[in-house]
């Protein structure tokens, strides 16, 4: 128990002083009128739409008490804006900014709202990262170094770095993601009091996970399908069967109606029905664009089930995995070895049965890939490699966990590791220290740079444009970023080759 909390405490330090080297932003409590000062521009805090368009309902709810935006700030939020009853609103769900709203309140006080805000996704993933290492040790029964090693593979080795440091809703669906899993966990081993908060939870993180963003209530399904397994115990007899109910899941649905009910009110309160979705409100229509184009004087009503298609899902596939623009082998190579890992567990498992919590990590990652492969943009917009993966990553990275401390050739595989961790670390602080705005090939060939990938991120680092709150207010013009990369970079890898080849630690249970 010790040594557990001695490696939680170094995960707490390690993820809140290297998110917060990188976390962005700039002094202020931005209005209206400062976006005009370039802060939409990239390696700036609002470089992309979607920190734009959460950051707008959260200045609108601490200053007007509302959720719909001010025509100001919708136009700052522009074009990820919907229109309904007259009222402007962004296209994102509404969780993440209602989660943020404290952190805007207290940081508007010291003139840091906007760096307050964002803070709150360092939070939010170092929570994740310590879930990450619980699953790893105690459901997957991995040494504590190895489980540590997870971690720092998911933290510091992909996307999920470049997305901790801004406003996006990934961390929270880890979070939610993460924590329901151990909560479904232990749900299945506990009675009592004991059953009834880990079921709560499990409800709770659902319900959550929908408000920030929409696509989680497929995304979640696994657990919430494992969950069921576990509250419902059937056995044969010698004449007929048994039914075992574990009342506690069922009772504490409640929670889940009372968020979901919730979640409902706002969407008629604001959108016009409880059914009805941001992303599916009609389009507002910049008054310069009608000017320009009589034919866009209506907005459109989008239907977000369109979205989805599984013809897409072959191409979709393989710009997720493959692609030079997004592929997560080609900007993080360390997964390739989770592959190793699944298969390694699952040859282990087969001796006593292939375990409901091994079968449940691999549901949730193909149903991420399946999902957003099916999407209609699986590039992600403007975005640094695969974002939309990061909830995979947070599974995959156990099974890289697995792979350097299973069977033979135990010190190959961690050296193996090691060279990978490498190239995906610096591929993924580059993300972190410069910019998420990165255009896909189709569209950097029509700019004058025709960079699409992480090459674009290094002609920031060279040129000294960061979006480092602490190198741009404190070092910036003291100290190259290009040196300041290389001090985190080497700090990582000194972190890692320690891990890595420290002495063996007796495994868990």
């Amino acid at each position: 128990m010790k040594k557990e909390l001695i490696i939680i405490g170094v995960i707490l330090l390690l993820g809140l002083s290297l998110y917060s080297l990188t976390l962005r932003g700039e002094f202020g409590n931005p209005g209206p009128g400062d976006f005009k000062n370039n802060l939409d521009q990239a390696a700036r805090p609002f470089e992309l739409s979607p920190e734009r368009g959460r950051y707008v309902h959260i200045v609108n709810l601490a200053e007007r008490g509302k959720y719909d935006l001010s025509q100001e700030w919708a136009e700052v939020a522009y074009p990820d804006v919907g229109i309904s009853n007259g009222k402007y609103y962004s296209y994102f769900a509404p969780g993440t900014s209602y989660f943020a709203l404290p952190f805007y309140l207290l940081g508007a006080k010291f003139n840091l709202a906007q760096v307050a805000v964002f803070f709150a996704e360092i939070l939010v993933s170092i929570i994740s990262l310590v879930f990450i290492y619980k699953i790893a040790k105690n459901v997957f029964s991995l040494t504590a170094r190895a489980s540590l090693f997870s971690v720092l593979v998911f933290a510091f080795a992909s996307t999920a770095w470049s997305y901790s440091v801004t406003l996006y809703q990934h961390a929270f669906t880890v979070l939610f993601m993460t924590t329901a899993f151990y909560a479904a966990w232990k749900f299945a081993k506990e009675s009592g009091w004991r059953a009834w908060l880990y079921a709560s939870w499990v409800w709770v993180a659902y319900a959550l996970s929908i408000t920030v963003d929409y696509p989680n209530v497929i995304l979640m399904l696994p657990i919430m399908v494992y969950f069921a397994y576990s509250t419902f115990s059937v056995k044969k007899l010698e004449e007929g069967f048994s039914l075992t109910i574990k009342w506690a899941a069922v009772a504490t649905f409640l929670v889940f109606a009372l968020i979901t009910g919730l979640h409902f009110w706002h969407n008629a309160h604001y959108y016009g029905s409880w059914h009805q979705l941001a992303g599916g409100l009609q389009s507002y229509r910049h008054p310069d664009e009608i000017a320009n184009n009589a034919s866009a004087s209506a907005g459109t009503t989008k239907n977000v089930a369109t979205f989805f298609s599984e013809r897409a899902i072959p191409h979709g596939f393989y710009i997720l995995l493959f692609s030079d623009e997004r592929g997560l082998f080609f900007f993080y190579p360390i997964f390739a070895l989770s592959l190793f890992g699944i298969w390694a567990y699952s040859k282990k498992s087969r001796e006593g049965g292939v375990s409901a919590e091994y079968i449940l990590a691999v549901a949730l990652i193909l149903t991420n890939l399946t999902l957003y492969s099916s999407w209609g943009d699986p590039w992600g917009g403007w975005a640094y490699g695969p974002r939309y993966l990061i909830p995979s990553m947070a599974f995959l990275s156990i099974f890289v966990g697995v792979f350097i401390s299973s069977g033979a050739y135990t010190g190959l595989k961690k050296f193996l590791a090691f060279l990978l961790f490498l190239y995906s670390s610096a591929v993924a602080l580059l993300g972190a220290l410069t910019t998420n705005a990165v255009p896909t090939r189709g569209e950097a060939m029509l700019l004058p740079i025709k960079k699409y990938n992480f090459l674009k991120n290094i002609d920031f680092i060279y040129s000294d444009q960061s979006g480092s709150f602490i190198y741009k207010t404190y070092l910036s013009g003291k100290l190259s970023l290009v040196a300041y990369y290389l001090i985190i970079y080497i700090a990582i890898a000194l972190v890692v080759a320690l891990v890595l080849i420290a002495s063996r630690d007796k495994k868990h249970g």
